[in-house]
């Protein structure tokens, strides 16, 4: 009597799944798609989440490697305008010095020849 109780349902789910053949693996495949979707999602995820992190940090890293290049050319080019002032400030005082000098020993050798001449 067991048996027969135990087989009968058997035979019934047999026969129900029988009628149903699409039903059953669709299910099936439907969960497997959808726990292969999730897996897939967290996983994808995660990868594009630190790509946008490794994105940011070599935008990150060359805005400062930019500004430090802005201030390093922006510090050559006071240096270097301070010492090119200095060198032409330096190159007109030591015209002006020039001239002058060159003022003075025409006068005295002017004088020197209308002493010259006089005598």
């Amino acid at each position: 009597m067991k048996s027969s109780v135990l087989f009968f349902p058997l035979i019934l789910a047999t026969a129900i799944l029988a009628q149903s053949p699409g039903n059953m693996p669709n299910v099936m495949n439907q969960l497997n798609i959808e726990t292969i979707g999730k897996k897939l999602k967290d996983v994808i995820g995660a990868d594009i989440q630190k790509n946008r992190e490794l994105l940011q940090e070599l935008v990150d890293l060359h805005k400062n490697e930019t500004a430090q290049i802005y201030k390093y050319i922006d510090e050559s080019i006071e240096k270097l305008s301070t010492a090119t002032f200095l060198t032409m400030s330096e190159f007109k005082n030591n015209t002006e010095d020039n001239l002058h000098n060159m003022d003075n020993t025409m006068k005295e050798n002017l004088q020197n020849i209308n002493t010259k001449v006089e005598s």
